[in-house]
């Protein structure tokens, strides 16, 4: 651990270095990366503390209702939904931003606010409950949540360029 020469009592240093490995298992439980602590080089100031090779696969999900956020256990197929597929963080669009959160994350949440026991007939009475459109053919297990649920857990928000945002979307 640094210590510069006048941080006498050597707090300066020990809050540092311990705001550094705070940072770090932030980094680590969120992107799931390893991340190399630079440090101090041959006496040199770099003034970069780590160098980050984050990595992750993302699912990004766009507005369809902003009241509700639809989770897909099992696709219309019957199969593995986006919720179990390959994707480690899903970007949940907002109108102004995206919401990057772990799947991890996500799929502990879903797991405690939806009941899975309780199934229902019509979309408008899903949340927080299961819904099929088997009558239509469809072999899908849905269910919604309400976006604010995401704060909960660890996110990243990103904000979207001006540009960007104009896109026509009605929910925009």
């Amino acid at each position: 651990m640094y210590r510069n020469e006048f941080d006498k009592t050597g707090k300066a240093s020990k809050q540092g270095a311990n705001a550094e490995q705070e940072f770090k298992n932030a980094l680590d439980g969120f992107f799931g990366s390893n991340i190399e602590l630079t440090g101090v080089d041959n006496g040199q100031f770099d003034h970069i503390d780590f160098r980050c090779n984050l990595s992750m696969d993302v699912d990004v999900k766009s507005i369809k209702d902003p009241a509700t956020l639809w989770i897909e256990f099992k696709n219309v197929g019957g199969y593995d939904g986006w919720l179990y597929g390959s994707a480690t963080h899903f970007a949940f669009e907002r109108k102004d931003s995206f919401q990057i959160v772990t799947k991890k994350d996500l799929i502990d949440l879903v797991d405690k606010l939806v009941d899975f026991d309780t199934m229902v007939n019509s979309p408008k009475d899903c949340m927080y409950k299961m819904y099929s459109r088997k009558k239509y053919g469809r072999d899908d297990l849905l269910s919604k949540i309400h976006p604010d649920d995401l704060y909960s857990i660890p996110y990243v928000m990103i904000k979207k360029k001006s540009e960007i945002s104009e896109i026509s979307n009605p929910f925009l």
